[in-house]
């Protein structure tokens, strides 16, 4: 597509007409610049709304109808519906995305994976919810191929079903065709392109990026979301990364208290090295349960032993249940603090939730991996993944290296789930290590209102102890 072809069917599209303090936009989407309304719709131009066939009130930014559509009288007329929804497409820019729709998508989403595909079916949810009533934003955030722009475009063709307009724009396209509008043999200059993008009555944005390359295009950006936020124009937006990524500005408009904005993240990843990232081992997650472990041991564990693995074990299997705040696993190599992780996590995920699943020295080189040049996963969308994750396990903290890159990483990471109070069990047998080396981390595990400390007492069960 040109930027020609696009202005010259926006110049017609967004035609305006004012009568008695009503604006009319217009649908006149030909292919052919030459091609008239009347041509394409078989029927003379509404002297009304301009052959638009709906109407925005000129009213003040606080009045109700501010900023909503309303059909015009001579939607009553005879215009054949398969020419007006013609119309509607050409305007729209879909393309190719006509074809997707609700009923020919899979409503478990692109992958296998259970996490991906829960937060695929969420967000189908919703997306079916808002095309039927589109009202408010809704951002749909993820990785490539996760779905959220085939959601996107979903939304845009049930509305273009119905007879209703739709815009669909990708960011860089827009930037592009909003910098052409200086150009001096533009056919729609930059003021009047930017106006009609910006009142479009359902206008889809797809692949946002969350860092912009230039000062002029954030600006341009702005000004476009906080129009149609004030406005409270229904607007859709597709997501490229992670949403703490976002300039403040856009990420408090994006998911709003009020229930106007919502957002939604696609899954982790749709990679199967970033799936497995993470991910509990499988022989861990069959041999560790709750159930397999033993309090009591061979039959070598004095009675303060086996006091302390079944208060641990109760403890964990009731916290498993509503999980809150963190755990802070500390003892001897082999007492059995990995099993009772692993068992806790495995049933948070029973239970629906993301689990993230490492020793803290796999979780470093998972960080310092990510700045490869052929890394499949940006640093930043793993750390935040970390970070946010329902649950995270920390597994045997304080057998790592310590280094810089180290303590700065875990210091991210567990600062911002302290802040948060997500749940997470870090497991330990070097506690002294932590509390000299790590002054900050040490200052957090030690907050009684927000970590648990359960000391398991007893000795490695490879060497003939607990029983697991």
């Amino acid at each position: 597509m040109t930027m020609e072809s696009l202005e010259s069917i926006l110049k017609r599209i967004a035609a305006r007409n004012t009568w008695n303090s009503i604006d009319g936009f217009s649908d006149n989407f030909p292919g052919n610049p030459e091609t008239s309304y009347e041509a394409e719709t078989g029927v003379d131009r509404c002297p009304i709304c301009n052959g638009a066939g709906w109407l925005t009130r000129r009213v003040p930014v606080n009045d109700p109808d501010f900023g909503a559509t309303f059909p015009c009288a001579c939607q009553q007329s005879d215009v054949d519906p398969a020419r007006r929804t013609a119309a509607l497409e050409r305007y729209s820019k879909l393309g190719f995305l006509r074809q997707a729709t609700f009923d020919a998508a899979n409503p478990n989403g692109p992958t296998d994976d259970p996490v991906n595909r829960r937060a695929f079916v969420a967000a189908f949810a919703a997306a079916s919810r808002y095309a039927d009533h589109p009202e408010g934003w809704l951002t749909f955030a993820g990785p490539s191929a996760s779905g959220k722009t085939y959601l996107a475009a979903a939304i845009a063709n049930r509305q273009i079903e119905r007879g209703n307009p739709a815009l669909f724009l990708t960011v860089a396209d827009l930037l592009d065709y909003l910098r052409g509008g200086f150009d001096d043999d533009a056919e729609m200059g930059f003021i009047d392109l930017f106006e009609q993008v910006r009142n479009a009555p359902l206008l889809v944005l797809d692949d946002l990026p969350t860092q912009t390359v230039t000062p002029w295009s954030q600006e341009r950006l702005f000004q476009l979301l906080a129009w149609r936020h004030s406005a409270r124009l229904p607007t859709i937006i597709t997501l490229r990364g992670a949403p703490n990524r976002l300039d403040e500005f856009l990420r408090t408009r994006l998911e709003s208290v009020d229930g106007f904005a919502r957002l939604y993240t696609l899954g982790i990843t749709n990679s199967v090295a970033g799936q497995q990232i993470g991910a509990i081992p499988p022989n861990m997650r069959r041999r560790m349960t709750f159930k397999a472990f033993n309090p009591d041991g061979h039959g070598q564990l004095n009675a303060d032993e086996k006091a302390s693995l079944n208060s641990t074990k109760a403890f964990m299997q009731q916290w498993a249940k509503i999980p809150t705040n963190w755990i802070l696993l500390f003892g001897s190599d082999g007492a059995g603090k990995t099993h009772l992780a692993v068992a806790a996590a495995a049933a948070r995920q029973e239970a629906g939730d993301e689990v993230f699943f490492a020793s803290v020295a796999d979780l470093l080189d998972h960080l310092r991996a990510t700045f490869a040049p052929d890394s499949l996963l940006s640093h930043d969308d793993l750390l935040w993944r970390i970070k946010t994750v329902n649950l995270l396990v920390l597994d045997d903290m304080g057998a790592e290296r310590t280094s810089d890159f180290a303590e700065e990483k875990l210091f991210q990471i567990l600062d911002y789930r302290y802040a948060e109070q997500l749940p997470t069990i870090i497991t330990t047998a070097r506690l002294d290590v932590t509390a000299r080396v790590r002054p900050r981390i040490f200052s957090r595990l030690s907050d009684v209102l927000v970590v648990t400390r359960l000391v398991v007492v007893a000795p490695d069960y490879r060497r003939g102890g607990v029983g697991r």
